[in-house]
C-alpha cells in the first residue's frame, strides 16, 4: 500500500511547482542576456567573467548561475559554469535541430491570458490564437521552427517509405504552415519536391511568403491563406503535413477539415500527423512527458483549442477515408500516418 503524502509533503511539492513559473522567466532572462550561448562557447567561465563580457551586474550573474544550476540548467565545473547535459543544444545553440530556447517567451506571452481566464470560464467566450498580437504569432512560428527539422532528422529515419516519397520528389501540402518553417526546410532538404503551405491567419502567411523568397525558393514554395476545411485541390498532393495543428483545428469544422485533406491527396497519399495527444488514463495524466498534453489543453484552452485522444484521431482519420498506418512518438509528441484508402 502507498503510503499518502505529508501535509510538508504536499506544502513543498506546491512551492515546486511554483518554481516552475520562476523558471520559465530565468530561462528567458538568461537567453535575452547571452548566457546561455556565452557559457555553451566558453565552458567554465565563472560568473565574473560572464558579467564583464555581458556587462551584466556580478552579484546578479552569480544568482543567475547558481539559480539556473538549481533548476539543472548548469553545472559547476571548478570555479565556474558549463551548460548540463544536452542544454547546450537545448538552450545554447540556436542553429541546433533540437533549440528550444524560445519556448519560455512563448509561455509567458500566452501567459498573458491569464488576466482574463475569470471572465472567460464564466462566459464561455475564447479569444482565438489568431486574435493575438503579431508578437505571439511571431514568436511561436519562430519557436516552432526545428519541429521540421526534429522529423527529418529523427522521426523521417524510422518511416521509409515516407521518406522515399520526400526523396523522390513528393508533392506535399503543409496544414497550416505558420510562419513557413517546414516549407523551406523540407524544400532545401528534398530539392525534387514542391511545397505548398496553406494557412487561416494573415499574418502567418505573410512570413511564410517572406521567408520563402529571402531562401530563393518562390519557384517550389508558395504560402496561401484558406483555412485547412476549405482545400479546393482534389488529387493534387502526394503528402500532407501537420505540425502542432490538428489541436486548433476549431471542433466544429475539424471533421470535415480533415475530409478536405483527404480530398487533395492523390490515391495512396499519406497524411503526417505531428501533435499531442490528449491522455487517456489517470496514469498518463500525471506521467511526463503525456502530461504535457493535458498542460496544452490546459493552456490553450480558452483559444477554443481541442487537444485530442488517439482514439479520437483514429475516428477523424476514418471518417475522412484514411487509415492509420504507422505510428511513432518524439517526447511528448505522437505522430501518425493515415494514408488515403
Amino acid at each position: 500500500m502507498s503510503q499518502h503524502p505529508s501535509l510538508s509533503d504536499q506544502v513543498t511539492k506546491l512551492y515546486d511547482l511554483i518554481g516552475g513559473y520562476h523558471a520559465t522567466h530565468l530561462l528567458e532572462l538568461a537567453r535575452e542576456l547571452g548566457v546561455w550561448e556565452l557559457v555553451t562557447r566558453t565552458p567554465g567561465i565563472t560568473a565574473d567573467d560572464l558579467a564583464t563580457r555581458l556587462g551584466t551586474d556580478p552579484f546578479y550573474t552569480d544568482v543567475l548561475c547558481r539559480t539556473a544550476f538549481a533548476f539543472g540548467f548548469l553545472e559547476c565545473e571548478r570555479e565556474g559554469w558549463r551548460m548540463a547535459p544536452h542544454y547546450d543544444q537545448i538552450l545554447g545553440t540556436p542553429d541546433a535541430t533540437f533549440y528550444l530556447g524560445g519556448a519560455a517567451r512563448i509561455h509567458m506571452l500566452v501567459g498573458r491570458d491569464y488576466a482574463d481566464a475569470p471572465r472567460r470560464f464564466r462566459d464561455g467566450s475564447t479569444f482565438s490564437y489568431q486574435a493575438h498580437d503579431a508578437e505571439v504569432i511571431t514568436s511561436v512560428a519562430d519557436g516552432l521552427k526545428t519541429l521540421p527539422r526534429i522529423f527529418t532528422d529523427l522521426v523521417l529515419p524510422k518511416l521509409p517509405v515516407l521518406q522515399r516519397r520526400f526523396e523522390e520528389g513528393a508533392r506535399v501540402i503543409d496544414v497550416g504552415c505558420g510562419g513557413g518553417w517546414a516549407l523551406v526546410h523540407f524544400a532545401e532538404a528534398f530539392p525534387k519536391g514542391r511545397y505548398v503551405g496553406v494557412d487561416n491567419e494573415p499574418r502567418s502567411i505573410e512570413l511564410a511568403n517572406a521567408l520563402i523568397r529571402s531562401r530563393g525558393l518562390e519557384a517550389r514554395c508558395e504560402a496561401r491563406l484558406v483555412g485547412a476545411e476549405r482545400l479546393a485541390e482534389d488529387a493534387a498532393y502526394h503528402i500532407a503535413t501537420s505540425f502542432l495543428v490538428v489541436h486548433e483545428i476549431p471542433p466544429r469544422v475539424k471533421a470535415e477539415a480533415f475530409r478536405s485533406i483527404a480530398r487533395c491527396l492523390a490515391p495512396g497519399g499519406s497524411f503526417v500527423i505531428y501533435d499531442e495527444t490528449y491522455p487517456e488514463t489517470d496514469e498518463a495524466l500525471r506521467t511526463m512527458p503525456t502530461r504535457f498534453a493535458a498542460l496544452a489543453q490546459w493552456f490553450e484552452l480558452t483559444w477554443g483549442n481541442r487537444v485530442n485522444t488517439r482514439t479520437e484521431l483514429d475516428a477523424l482519420c476514418r471518417q475522412a477515408g484514411l487509415r492509420v498506418t504507422t505510428e511513432t512518438t518524439f517526447s511528448r509528441f505522437t505522430i501518425l500516418v493515415a494514408e488515403k484508402v
